[in-house]
């Protein structure tokens, strides 16, 4: 199992890189996708985590609303 700071630690660097494509003046089709791949990804971790444990490791937000809205 991995524990909640290595989780932690991969999400930061997730949001980090879907963060710098949102941060782009202009995205192409290939930044959405790239986008909507890391929010994917996050919304598989944190429906595989407990809900108690989301804060801590960074998932307490609405992925969609930040990621591809």
């Amino acid at each position: 199992m991995i524990s909640k700071e290595t989780m932690s630690d991969i999400v930061f660097e997730i949001k980090e890189q879907a963060d710098e494509l949102l941060a782009k003046n202009q995205r192409d089709s290939q930044d959405f996708g790239q986008l909507l791949a890391f929010a994917e990804t996050l919304c598989i971790i944190r429906d595989a985590c407990p809900v108690e444990d989301r804060a801590e490791i960074g998932l307490d937000f609405d992925i969609d609303a930040k990621y591809l809205s």
